[in-house]
């Protein structure tokens, strides 16, 4: 330790000079290790793209022309060629006709001339059926709905007499009349008259108020309908 403590003592650069041989060392020994790493890195990453038997393809770069322009389309002018008509002349011999024979004489004799009979006479179409006649009980139906609806009409024109409401008066009076065929009615009179003249009069008036009505329907077959109708006047 004496001997250490002299010789630095004597050498001030000495210590100075190791260390710097030391640091350099480990410099160098650090690129040394960094060299031998990266070394083996770079041949680790090498990879083989091509086996011994796999073929070799060269590529060349080709160079293509562009295509020859297509020919030139020639315009086909069509020539119209008039053919000349030659005719055909064919030397026939024409036979001559054949002289038609005569025709033979008509010979007319005294023979009486052929009468055609008359047609027959066609015999006219029978005439339809006349239509079925109605029965009874139909017949009695059309006579009782046209007598309800002339009552109907009288009745819309009857008139209660104001006098014979105060005094309670109530009566039936039967008018007579003729229908025609068009519905007209005339000769109206009372045929039976009630105790009450009021009354008789107010019938009266209503059966003459309807100067025509409906036609008498075809079916009853009349001309003229002669008929009575009693008008009642109740209160109640």
């Amino acid at each position: 330790m004496n001997f250490e403590f002299e010789s630095n003592s004597r050498n001030p650069y000495s210590a100075f000079t190791m260390r710097r041989v030391f640091c350099f060392g480990i410099v160098i020994a650090i690129l040394l290790h960094a060299g031998f790493y990266a070394w083996g890195f770079l041949k680790r990453t090498q990879v083989v793209t091509t086996r011994e038997d796999a073929e070799v393809i060269h590529v060349e770069r080709l160079l293509l022309q562009p295509p020859p322009p297509p020919p030139e389309v020639k315009k086909i002018v069509k020539k119209v060629v008039r053919a000349k008509i030659i005719p055909n002349i064919v030397q026939d011999t024409v036979p001559e006709p054949e002289p038609e024979p005569e025709p033979e004489p008509i010979v007319v004799t005294d023979a009486e001339p052929v009468v055609e009979a008359p047609p027959e006479p066609v015999a006219p179409p029978p005439p339809p059926p006349p239509p079925p006649k109605p029965s009874k009980d139909s017949l009695m139906k059309v006579t009782k709905a046209y007598l309800i609806g002339l009552s109907k009409a009288f009745e819309k024109q009857k008139d209660y007499p104001a006098t014979a409401r105060r005094l309670k008066q109530e009566g039936t009076v039967r008018v007579q009349f003729t229908v025609a065929k068009d519905g007209s009615i005339s000769g109206a009179t009372v045929s039976k008259p009630c105790p009450y003249s009021s009354l008789n009069e107010s019938a009266l008036a209503a059966v003459q108020a309807v100067p025509k009505f409906d036609p008498i329907p075809a079916v009853l077959g009349k001309d003229t309908w002669k008929m009575e109708i009693p008008i009642k006047y109740n209160l109640h």
